[in-house]
């Protein structure tokens, strides 16, 4: 079978496509799957691999599938290790100023993964994004939490009598 050189390009560039498209539906972000896609692309470029084209498509569908994998366990392992070394509950910011008292009493008493959200965005001024890398959730879970948090610590606060009152 002859290919000409702009059909053969076109071809792979469709292969990259339907990997990307693959590598999506199983759980890889858009970037993530495109970029994985370029990197086997490059791979298969810079290669002294010659393979028939017949064999090209499973060739790159193995790679992809392969490095996808390794990205996964590697993201996992540095979201462990984040988990375990920098983000456990005797990390959080110890609230030392006396007229917060009652502010920080009662973000200590919301569940622990909001108390964490509620600390990384506001006393570590991290960004929802950041934090939502850092605890392997999506921007918007994280942005769900904070709202539930903040109406939690509000109504807290509105328990012990404070009324609009400004933090």
């Amino acid at each position: 079978m002859i290919i000409k050189l702009d059909e053969y390009e076109k071809e792979v560039v469709a292969i990259a496509e339907e990997i990307s498209f693959y590598l999506q539906k199983s759980g890889a972000t858009r970037a993530d799957s495109q970029d994985i896609a370029q990197d086997v692309l490059v791979k298969i470029l810079e290669s002294d691999i010659v393979l028939p084209f017949e064999k090209m498509r499973a060739w790159l569908y193995r790679s992809a599938v392969r490095t996808y994998i390794d990205k996964y366990r590697r993201d996992k392992r540095y979201h462990e290790i984040l988990q375990r070394d920098f983000f456990r509950q005797d990390m959080l910011v110890l609230y030392d100023q006396k007229n917060y008292e009652e502010l920080y009493q009662a973000v200590n008493e919301l569940p622990s993964q909001d108390k964490v959200v509620i600390d990384l965005y506001y006393f570590q001024n991290m960004s929802v994004k950041e934090i939502g890398h850092i605890l392997g959730y999506s921007q918007s879970w994280i942005k769900i939490h904070l709202f539930r948090a903040r109406k939690q610590v509000a109504k807290l606060l509105k328990e012990r009598g404070y009324e609009d009152e400004i933090f």
